[in-house]
């Protein structure tokens, strides 16, 4: 089995460094090759909303970065986690670029979700467990709650967490989690 660890390289704090080596032996110890992209601000362009994606080249972004070889690799993983500095709420700016450029693995279409939101259907029949897992020195419980609030606002197939220093929280939510891949729900 497959796991991709990805995270902001601007945010490599000691925090960073103790869930980073949590999440990574929760994953080795359930067997899986872990494989690890830190990104950084010049790394990846934003997306241009070219919808080149969908048009020119389905399924794959037509900006020449290391986007595609990202993509590539968390669509052949069966988990993918995000390790991402909580910001104001929500992604650090690294981290939301990765998930906004993720674009090319769902359908131009749109449909309503009971809640009566829009999104794009799946491309593909199965996706990999989504964990994204937010971090910082001092965060309150109202940013912790808002930070899960928006992220399961955007996908419904995702693990939230917390990370508040305590390596066990960590250990003890993968060991409740099924690790696999999951049906095309986004």
């Amino acid at each position: 089995m497959k796991a991709t660890i990805i995270s902001d390289e601007e945010y490599l704090t000691d925090q960073f460094q103790r869930l980073h080596q949590e999440v990574e032996s929760c994953l080795k110890a359930k067997d899986f090759e872990v494989q690890e992209t830190q990104v950084g601000r010049d790394d990846l362009t934003f997306c241009r909303g070219c919808f080149g994606c969908w048009v020119k080249k389905p399924g794959e972004c037509v900006i020449n970065d290391s986007i595609s070889q990202i993509n590539r690799a968390v669509m052949n993983s069966d988990v993918v986690v995000y390790l991402s500095p909580v910001v104001f709420g929500q992604f650090s700016a690294n981290i939301k670029n990765v998930i906004d450029r993720w674009l090319p693995n769902m359908l131009p279409f749109f449909v309503t979700r009971p809640d009566g939101s829009t999104m794009h259907p799946p491309r593909y029949n199965t996706y990999p467990k989504q964990i994204i897992i937010g971090y910082a020195n001092e965060l309150t419980a109202d940013d912790g709650q808002l930070f899960i609030d928006i992220t399961r606002k955007h996908r419904r197939n995702v693990e939230v967490l917390v990370y508040h220093g305590e390596e066990h929280e960590i250990s003890a939510a993968f060991g409740k989690m099924d690790l696999k891949r999951e049906d095309g729900q986004l």
